[in-house]
């Protein structure tokens, strides 16, 4: 999977810039989705010739990867999405080991719940690391496709040539999402740390719904017969 990032970023040799975003979302069964897209701008595509032939996806699909696009975005880009699903808390691990990478952008994520007859609560934790710039894309097969100067020169070529830095030619967006809350991360190749990911939430089960209901049924038909007595009373 990261091979797919790290070609889109061989074509910013072509003037363009780069969006990666990873969104990963946890259902209430605790299944879920992963999806790595990886959006290019017009002057990347016109210039990139044939994209599907450039983006190889075989080993992708092989591994389970349903991969989409490209497709042309209301933005303006030009978009290609890779997803996997997952069946447990635990196979979000695996699924994003898989996006990692040798190099580990996405280090120790993982999904715990806990539960009681009131309440349930999700939490998801992990971290982004970019601080090894762009080359946290890079793998080794993809350092063999560009010879010599591998993907650390083909980053100093391209900022050389851009007059800007990676950090400004390419976008990341990460977003988490468990049942009940969600969080948008957009770390940078410039922080000098990593940036920890934590969502968390609490929901309330079915039963305490249903106390809260039965209270509220009890206090009604309290004040009734309170009502009841005083108009008794009065008579």
């Amino acid at each position: 999977m990261v091979a797919l990032v790290g070609v889109a970023l061989t074509l910013l040799l072509t003037a363009c810039h780069v969006k990666v975003q990873v969104d990963a979302k946890v259902q209430p069964d605790g299944s879920g989705t992963v999806t790595v897209a990886v959006g290019l701008d017009r002057d990347a595509v016109q210039q990139a010739g044939d994209l599907r032939a450039q983006l190889r996806v075989s080993d992708l699909e092989a591994a389970g990867w349903k991969v989409t696009g490209p497709t042309t975005g209301t933005d303006g880009y030009t978009w290609v999405r890779a997803t996997k699903g997952f069946a447990d808390p635990a196979g979000l691990t695996a699924v994003m080991n898989q996006v990692n990478g040798p190099d580990g952008v996405f280090k120790d994520w993982k999904v715990s719940r806990t539960s009681s007859p009131w309440s349930s609560s999700w939490t998801e934790t992990g971290s982004i690391d970019l601080r090894k710039g762009a080359a946290a894309f890079s793998d080794p097969s993809l350092d063999r496709t560009l010879g010599g100067q591998g993907f650390d020169g083909l980053v100093a070529q391209v900022e050389h040539q851009q007059h800007e830095s990676m950090d400004q030619l390419v976008d990341v967006r990460v977003s988490v999402e468990v049942p009940g809350a969600s969080k948008v991360y957009s770390p940078t190749f410039a922080h000098a740390a990593d940036v920890p990911v934590h969502v968390s939430s609490t929901r309330a089960n079915g039963l305490l719904g249903v106390m809260v209901i039965a209270a509220g049924v009890v206090v009604v038909a309290l004040a009734l017969l309170a009502l009841r007595k005083r108009f008794a009373h009065h008579r």
